[in-house]
């Protein structure tokens, strides 16, 4: 008496597994940056509103000082791909999100 066929290998399941799993990454990273696109964008707006230097309020001037500090000490490799340096690139954006929110 022959037995009924196994169902799908284990193996082929879990080949397949891993390619949504793969798929659910790089949507991940999508996502990620496009968020993080739409953010830089909003704020550069921002900046760009600005009226000339002589006429910035302190207070914004104060703001464009520390974004520059911010923007110059991020300290991220990209070529190392590491998961450190993407929550740091999200932190950042969202300080200097915060500096420019208030502007009016």
């Amino acid at each position: 008496m022959k037995t009924a066929p196994a169902e799908a290998s284990p193996v082929k399941t879990l080949l397949e597994e891993i390619e949504l799993f793969r798929a659910a990454c790089h949507g991940t990273l999508d996502a990620i940056g496009g968020k993080l696109d739409e953010r830089i964008d909003g704020i550069k707006s921002r900046v760009e509103a600005l009226e000339p230097t002589d006429e910035i309020a302190s207070g914004k001037l104060r703001d464009v000082r520390d974004m520059l500090t911010l923007l110059r000490h991020a300290d991220v490799k990209p070529e190392k791909g590491r998961r450190k340096d993407l929550k740091k690139l999200d932190t950042i954006s969202d300080d200097l999100f915060m500096m420019v929110e208030h502007w009016s």
